[in-house]
């Protein structure tokens, strides 16, 4: 199955058991942040990323333009460990790990969460990547991917047991859009796909593509 076909049939079934009036919360919040013109602020196939150092789950730190001396990465930016989209999205990418590598990538996921609360997602996914921890979300503001959630997400989210507070070490209600670039070894960005809707993400063949024409 498709990461896709995955998102979708877990997303029947949770909106079976969401009530209508949180639904429709949540739908709100999704259209606000698409008419927000967010999505029109990722960076573009063609430019050039910044280079940027962060720590790793396990504390070591990691920079983007030493991973890149060995071949292209493909960054994903997600929600944290909370959102159970997410934890679809990086366990698939687990599942796909030695397709990307196979092409001589290497794979990144970035979340706002404390390295703690990472460590904690690697260990329930058994995943064998790079998980940093963009604190504040220092450098997923300067790719344009940082939104505020909405006072009645944020007691949705409470309600539901998601302490963001707890994950993130502080109490701004901040995250990414998930977003998925692959980038070359030149810094250059040569795929881009982010959306305001967070049950939509990068499909990993389409990642897999690219990746083939930079052999």
């Amino acid at each position: 199955m498709t990461l896709k076909e995955i998102i979708e049939n877990f997303k029947k079934e949770r909106l079976s058991q969401i009530p209508d009036d949180v639904k429709a919360i949540m739908m709100k919040a999704t259209e606000e942040l698409i008419n927000s013109g967010i999505e029109n602020q990722l960076p573009k196939v063609g430019e050039k990323i910044f280079d940027f150092t962060l720590p790793n789950y396990d504390g070591k730190e990691v920079r983007l333009g030493e991973l890149l001396e060995n071949g292209p990465v493909v960054l994903n930016f997600y929600r944290g460990g909370w959102c159970p989209y997410c934890n679809l999205q990086l366990n698939y990418l687990q599942s796909r790990l030695d397709d990307f590598k196979k092409y001589g990538a290497v794979l990144v996921a970035v979340s706002p969460e404390l390295p703690d609360m990472a460590a904690s997602t690697v260990d329930r996914h058994s995943i064998k990547f790079y998980v940093l921890s963009d604190v504040d979300n220092r450098v997923a503001k300067k790719l344009g991917l940082v939104f505020k959630l909405p006072d009645e997400v944020v007691s949705i989210y409470k309600k539901l047991g998601h302490d963001l507070e707890k994950y993130n070490g502080n109490n701004k209600y901040e995250i990414p859009v998930p977003a998925t670039f692959v980038i070359d070894k030149d810094f250059t960005i040569r795929y881009s796909f982010g959306k305001a809707d967070y049950t939509q993400r990068a499909e990993p063949d389409d990642i897999i593509e690219v990746l083939k024409t930079l052999q």
